[in-house]
């Protein structure tokens, strides 16, 4: 006699097999996730810190770097180039929040730079990133002279 096909045991032993894997695995690739996502949000904070100090020199004025605690948005702002009085925004507003699942933190709502690329504040400015679960958390920190540290 031959046998084409799967029995209904052995169909329903291999969802169950591949229903435990899923819930061993899951909290591990959930982790996992959110972790990435914090490192994303400290990197991009990094970025636009640097891009705030680059644009003060190359563009000989006041720049800076804002948050939003409650929203977790973040946003560089500059002179214009085509007219010194006018505010640009540099790269756009980006929601931090929204785009990796984070809450942000800072102990100011901006770190501004003079036209040398220091920064203007006369403490360090931290800011805090917690992810979606306890599992990912970190920090930007900004010391005084405006360079990231971590």
């Amino acid at each position: 006699m031959r046998r084409d096909g799967f029995t209904l045991i052995e169909m329903i032993i291999v969802v169950v097999m591949i229903g435990v894997i899923a819930v061993i695995g899951f909290p591990k690739i959930r982790r996992a996730l959110d972790q990435t996502n914090v490192r994303s949000t400290r990197v991009f904070l990094s970025t636009a810190v640097a891009t705030a100090r680059a644009a003060a020199v190359q563009r000989g004025c006041r720049t800076a770097v804002h948050f939003a605690n409650g929203s977790g948005t973040v946003w560089v702002t500059a002179c214009s180039r085509a007219n010194p009085a006018l505010i640009d925004t540099i790269g756009g507003v980006a929601n931090l929040a929204s785009r990796y699942n984070v809450t942000l933190a800072a102990t100011n709502d901006s770190i501004q730079f003079d036209p040398r690329g220091l920064s203007m504040a006369n403490a360090t400015t931290t800011v805090r990133i917690t992810g979606a679960t306890s599992y990912g958390t970190d920090s930007v920190l900004v010391n005084q002279l405006g360079r990231v540290v971590r």
